[in-house]
């Protein structure tokens, strides 16, 4: 709340500065003041428009090349099929079972424990991470916590805000020179690069991870896995993850703190999920 009404502050009184340049530029003439002030908003209020679908995706495509770039695919056609079947299973039960070019899985070549998503549906989980796991439940825990940034829209909602804030300080320097060109805000590649280094150096805030915890465990539940088994892949990853401070152990809130909100939630899904009947799969497909 209190990072909204900062970007509400600062949004304000740079629209102050763009009105008073519009102003004093235009004190003698009506209709040119006029048209500087519609000028001077028309890139704040392109820029408060929700993103789209589309963007998104071009948006979560650069993002995954960007990671691309430092950690190389995993290729097992048969593993690949396996978790995007898991992924479909999840979306379908989801409330956004679509997006602009579906959902994909792909798996990163490295035994660091991590998984990025991005906007859009592209997740990349660690064959590291998929070491964490023992069930094809626990499998869909993975996924559906990755889900749940998506959809949830993490890596967005930052992203709004700094276009906003970038959109005004454009219209203010438009008007300081009296430039009449339409303003059009570029915000691809700054999108992208913000995205890469919050899932890369510094992480979603925690309520986030817990909120994309909750996400999952719910989401798993309606898609007939059992929540329980997030438990245990994280009992597994804390396990695992003792003195390495690479990937979740750089950008996430410690495994034994994760475990206790995804217990409290689980509870609240307590039922009978037959995961039996998914063992044979889950031996035929995991990672070798």
């Amino acid at each position: 709340m209190k990072k909204k009404f900062g970007l509400f502050i600062i949004i304000s009184l740079i629209s102050v500065v763009v009105l008073s340049c519009a102003l004093l530029g235009s004190l003698d003439d009506p209709l040119a003041f006029t048209k500087n002030v519609v000028d001077a908003a028309a890139p704040i209020a392109k820029a408060s428009k929700s993103i789209q679908n589309e963007e998104e995706y071009y948006i979560g495509r650069e993002v995954a090349a960007i990671i691309l770039s430092n950690y190389k695919l995993y290729r097992n056609k048969q593993l690949e099929n396996y978790l995007n079947l898991i992924c479909m299973t999840l979306v379908l039960n989801s409330d956004v079972p679509e997006s602009y070019n579906g959902y994909h899985v792909a798996i990163l070549d490295t035994d660091e424990i991590n998984a990025f998503a991005t906007p859009g549906g592209h997740v990349l989980v660690t064959k590291g991470l998929l070491s964490c796991t023992d069930s094809e439940d626990a499998l869909a825990g993975v996924i559906a916590h990755e889900l749940g940034h998506i959809q949830l829209k993490h890596g967005i909602g930052a992203i709004k805000a700094n276009r906003i804030t970038a959109a005004a300080v454009e219209s203010s320097a438009t008007m300081a020179v009296g430039s009449e060109k339409k303003a059009e805000l570029k915000f691809l590649e700054d999108a992208s690069k913000e995205i890469v280094t919050t899932l890369v150096n510094s992480g979603y805030s925690k309520s986030q991870e817990y909120d994309a915890d909750r996400f999952a465990v719910k989401l798993m539940a309606r898609a007939g896995y059992d929540p329980k088994a997030m438990t245990e892949m994280l009992k597994i990853m804390s396990e695992k993850q003792k003195n390495d401070n690479r990937g979740f152990g750089k950008t996430h809130p410690s495994a034994v703190s994760r475990i206790k909100s995804v217990e409290k939630e689980s509870k609240k899904l307590a039922g009978d999920y037959n995961r039996s009947a998914r063992l044979n799969r889950y031996q035929k497909n995991k990672l070798k």
